[in-house]
């Protein structure tokens, strides 16, 4: 019998196990998102296909979609187009909670138990020092596709790199920014909740069970070769970055606007 070893799978479908946080994520242009029916003020990331400003990512999970040897050898579950995305910077989520101060533990907690309706909250946790929400700004930044990674046997992930020399200066700006950000959290909750180095990427997918996803290199080497093809001269521009609460990892909500 074959177990399932990565948290945030539940089912070999795959079901996408719940798991609660909040992060920095580029906004997308174009038709990529849609309003969540039961909860007034707040909009779900759609990534759709047909969707010119989302070409990057259509063609990247088209060539995910050729993967089924990898699902059914490693138990590979690629994520569904509508929730890719390029994470800036994590926040607090089911996987650091339990680091913090068991004074701060509470509070955070039942942020996140409330997700996506504590969003719309003044919740202290999800501002800066000056009272201005949580945020990083930019001035639009183009990437290109640069390599396949997977990442601690859990994941296969699309690193993405500065298209143009505009665009390396204004992710420079972006780091320093993450810096403050990790810095300000380590201030408040003892914890630095994003890594130190800034590795831009799009998720495609998660293994099931670790000890499988050991053994795939070849089938992601292969992967990346036919994505150098494909991929080559397509770009990707972001003109924003906002807060946005996850409840599982297809699953993404901002405030609407």
């Amino acid at each position: 019998m074959i177990t399932i070893t990565n948290r945030k799978v539940q089912g070999f479908q795959p079901v996408w196990a719940p798991f609660y946080g909040f992060s920095l994520l580029f906004d997308h242009q174009g038709d990529s998102y849609c309003p969540i029916t039961r909860t007034d003020g707040l909009e779900k990331l759609c990534c759709r296909t047909g969707v010119k400003e989302l070409s990057f990512y259509q063609t990247l999970w088209e060539q995910a979609k050729e993967t089924g040897h990898m699902e059914r050898k490693y138990l590979f579950c690629p994520l569904p187009l509508h929730s890719y995305h390029v994470t800036v910077w994590d926040g607090l989520n089911d996987y650091n909670v339990n680091k913090l101060r068991e004074s701060d533990r509470t509070q955070v907690a039942a942020l996140l138990k409330g997700l996506p309706g504590t969003m719309l909250t003044d919740r202290s946790i999800l501002f800066m020092e000056d009272a201005r929400p949580l945020t990083i700004q930019t001035t639009p930044i183009q990437f290109k596709y640069d390599k396949l990674e997977k990442w601690n046997n859990s994941s296969i992930v699309a690193r993405i790199k500065p298209a143009n020399d505009e665009s390396v200066y204004r992710l420079e700006r972006i780091e320093d920014n993450r810096s403050k950000l990790n810095q300000l959290f380590l201030e408040r909750y003892g914890i630095a909740t994003s890594t130190t180095e800034y590795r831009p990427h799009v998720s495609i997918g998660y293994f099931a069970n670790k000890e499988l996803g050991a053994l795939a290199e070849a089938a992601v080497d292969e992967l990346h070769g036919r994505l150098e093809t494909v991929m080559k001269g397509r770009t990707i521009t972001f003109y924003g970055i906002s807060l946005y609460g996850m409840t599982d990892m297809e699953t993404f909500i901002r405030k609407q606007r």
